[in-house]
């Protein structure tokens, strides 16, 4: 779309008057994006008053889960009782999750706030690509879906550093009852301006119960075996939840509502591998997430919003690396895949050394090197796992390394725990336990990081085939 096109779709969407209907869709991405990552940079102020740091790594995967049942029931709902209702329940949820995480006196009250704010943050990120197509015409959904992501990028940029800035005034609760008031404001803006569009009747696409019920159980057990009181135990239930989530892989390949295309188990498929390199990947990018800023605090003493803008510099190098490969043409896809892939690997495997040295130059290097190949590898995986994909399948492989994400997320959040615990952080913070979870928290990835390398390698070697 030229510039002339665009400045004519935003002047229809102005004079429309539905501007303020998608503004109150973007509050909504933009609450989901920026509490992903605002509980990296409390969690050190968390674990100091409320204790529970054998949990850690729940806070993400609770949210994470949330999100993923909420994203795979959103459009249904928007079906049954249309995008006001669902926003307005998908908002109130949220807000009340981060009151009561705001009030939490222990960790298992925050733990199940997470769950409630991750459904209910998945909902509304869900709820406004459904309502794009819903509502506004279609010559304004490239602008439009651009913007979305323009604000899930700032909301990945600020979410760490407002973690960060509420934990070093020592009032990591605000950083909740600040979220919890935005909630407030787009429940009240929903209310004066949303229509109330009633329900078209046509449920269409079901809801995979099943593959989610088995999802979120899959990665529970892999959680639980965080916090075994013994090895054989945790291996027994790490074992079981990796079966549990193949399952589930075959399980929604025979169902006819399916969350990802068919090929997904199928790592001789380029969809199967492309998917395969998104969920090793960032699986193992988790590490850094639930337990960097607390190790960094515990063994060096660095202020968790110093982690906070290192996780801010490498959603924007993510940003700045997406939009200087945009235009690359079709034919670069296979390179930048590679590319993407080396510094990713490179960067995360690199924190095995620079986190237990507490070298911050190093891990600045390394965080930025992965948000580069993030922002390089992305938009080319997605852009060779659509053409792959079957013809009736192609707008399911466009939203499924979002999905795999996410999921890859949950269980690699679960999986981190198990190597911190292991580590003696379970029995209580000490700089042994700290240095111990700070070597193993990112070595224990290194074999998930070369079996994404070698998935990526296979994805990008079909057309050599």
């Amino acid at each position: 779309m030229t510039t002339v096109e665009q400045s004519g779709a935003w002047r229809g969407l102005w004079m429309s008057g539905q501007l303020g209907r998608f503004m109150l869709l973007c509050m909504g991405v933009w609450l989901h994006a920026a509490d992903t990552l605002v509980m990296a940079t409390v969690t050190p102020a968390v674990v100091d008053e409320i204790g529970g740091i054998a949990y850690v790594s729940w806070t993400i995967s609770l949210y994470q889960i949330g999100a993923i049942i909420a994203g795979a029931a959103t459009a249904r709902l928007c079906q049954r009782s249309g995008v006001k209702h669902v926003l307005l329940i998908a908002a109130a949820l949220y807000g009340v999750g981060c009151a009561v995480a705001a009030l939490a006196p222990d960790m298992a009250t925050l733990l199940g706030a997470r769950l409630a704010q991750g459904i209910g943050g998945g909902m509304l990120v869900s709820l406004s690509y459904v309502a794009i197509q819903q509502s506004f015409a279609e010559r304004l959904w490239g602008p439009l879906f651009g913007v979305v992501a323009a604000i899930w990028g700032a909301g990945s940029l600020l979410g760490p550093l407002i973690g960060g800035v509420f934990a070093d005034f020592g009032v990591w609760r605000g950083a909740f009852w600040f979220f919890t008031a935005q909630a407030g404001i787009l429940v009240a803006l929903a209310l004066v301006l949303l229509p109330t569009q009633p329900a078209d009747g046509n449920t269409g696409q079901r809801w995979p119960v099943a593959p989610l019920v088995m999802l979120s159980a899959a990665t529970l057990l892999i959680a639980f075996a965080g916090v075994a009181q013994n090895i054989p135990l945790a291996v027994a239930e790490c074992l079981a939840g990796v079966g549990l989530l193949a399952m589930t892989g075959r399980m929604d390949r025979r169902s006819p509502f399916r969350m990802l295309p068919s090929q997904t188990m199928d790592l001789r498929h380029p969809v199967g591998a492309g998917l395969l390199t998104v969920f090793a990947l960032s699986m193992a990018k988790t590490g850094f997430w639930a337990y960097g800023p607390l190790i960094l605090k515990i063994m060096f003493g660095i202020d968790p919003l110093i982690s906070g803008f290192i996780l801010a510099g490498e959603s924007l190098a993510w940003s700045f690396a997406t939009v200087a490969v945009s235009n690359a043409p079709s034919s670069a896809t296979r390179l930048l895949v590679r590319i993407g892939v080396g510094l990713i690997v490179a960067g995360t495997a690199g924190l095995t050394v620079m986190v237990p040295a507490g070298s911050l130059s190093g891990i600045v290097v390394c965080e930025l090197l992965s948000g580069v190949g993030f922002g390089i590898a992305w938009p080319s995986i997605v852009r060779r796992i659509v053409p792959f994909a079957d013809d009736s399948e192609r707008t399911l492989a466009a939203g499924a390394p979002g999905t795999v994400q996410r999921i890859a997320f949950a269980v690699g959040a679960a999986t981190t725990g198990i190597a911190a615990n292991m580590s003696g952080l379970a029995d209580g913070i000490s700089i042994q336990a700290a240095e111990a979870a700070g070597f193993w928290v990112f070595a224990g990835f290194i074999p998930v990081l070369l079996i994404g390398g070698w998935a990526a390698w296979r994805f990008t070697a079909q057309d050599d085939e």
